[in-house]
């Protein structure tokens, strides 16, 4: 009889537990940004709360301050962030073996397209500089080693054959500093527009915005396929008498290729419904659409694929990774 009971028991214990509901611990994620104050940091604090708020009970993500695209790259390939922001360009050539550190970084997936970023090369209008080349000689500045500022500037003085006496990496606000001081004469900014950085020079001084000519776009583009020609428009700043020509980067946030394709799918969903709380953040973001992620430079995750399919996008064979065929 007890052996009887004994095993009534186990059986309904049993049942109990397969029909239970599971409870699911919250994904930790971690996204890397970009140095404190960049548009990657400011995007990246609006956005980890509002997709906390919206998916609190699947996800927990955390931002970190990063060197920029180059870093968030790497430590998502060695699995020490989930998530990262990213341009195509450096997203592009890390993939594919291109960069400066000789290996392929496949481990990242494009799940949202972002804004384009705009280099925006300023100097004072009584330092005499007009155009690229008129940087010979004299010391220049950009953002921090490993930037998309930093490397852009290296890019076009290596591309264009120019000779700047130096070129230093610092601080969007250190920038201003020494220009204004006269320590340096002219600043590399890859932003989106307007930069604020570019806004509160204006509010003190009289700058000019450096121009390149038709001939430098072609050796550039040339030399590197995952930038693009922009523009700035006529007025967006004092400086601006005229549409000012520029290169443009597209960026993107990527995500570690084994991430969970709901996970990946819920995120993706999400962070279009709360465009315009990034868009309070980061300007930019209130004109990205869905299509733009086809601007990607490296493959999809499978969980924004299954997004922008259900959306009515056609994802091109070329963005489809091995493990989403």
């Amino acid at each position: 009889m007890f052996r009887t009971f004994w095993k009534f028991v186990g059986v309904a214990v049993m049942a109990l537990a397969v029909s239970a509901p599971v409870s699911h611990a919250k994904q930790r994620l971690l996204m890397g940004t970009s140095t404190g104050g960049g548009s990657y940091y400011v995007l990246g604090g609006t956005w980890s709360n509002a997709l906390n708020g919206r998916l609190g009970d699947k996800v927990d993500l955390s931002i970190e301050v990063t060197g920029g695209p180059e870093t968030n790259i790497m430590l998502i390939e060695n699995k020490e962030m989930d998530l990262g922001m990213v341009t195509a360009w450096q997203a592009g050539d890390m993939y594919n073996g291109k960069g400066k550190v000789p290996q392929k970084f496949q481990a990242m997936r494009s799940f949202i397209p972002l804004y384009p970023s705009y280099l925006q090369i300023y100097a004072l209008a009584d330092s005499g500089l007009k155009t690229i080349h008129d940087i010979d000689g004299k010391h220049v500045a950009s953002s921090s080693a490993g930037s998309s500022s930093f490397l852009a500037a290296r890019a076009i003085i290596e591309t264009l054959g120019l000779k700047p006496a130096k070129v230093s990496g610092m601080p969007a606000s250190q920038q201003l500093n020494t220009l204004r001081d006269g320590q340096t004469q002219a600043s590399f900014s890859v932003m989106g527009v307007p930069a604020p950085v570019i806004m509160e020079m204006e509010a003190s001084n009289e700058i000019n915005l450096l121009t390149m000519t038709q001939e430098d776009f072609s050796k550039l583009l040339e030399a590197y396929p995952y930038w693009t020609q922009g523009v700035i428009p006529k007025g967006t700043y004092k400086a601006a008498k005229e549409d000012i020509h520029v290169i443009s980067l597209w960026n993107f946030a990527v995500a570690h290729k084994d991430l969970p394709e709901d996970l990946v799918y819920d995120m993706t969903k999400a962070t279009f419904e709360v465009l315009p709380q990034l868009a309070n953040a980061v300007k930019d973001m209130a004109k990205t659409k869905p299509e733009d992620i086809l601007y990607s430079s490296v493959p999809l995750h499978k969980g924004a694929i299954k997004y922008y399919r259900e959306i009515g996008l056609t994802i091109p064979d070329k963005l489809i990774p091995a493990e989403a065929k």
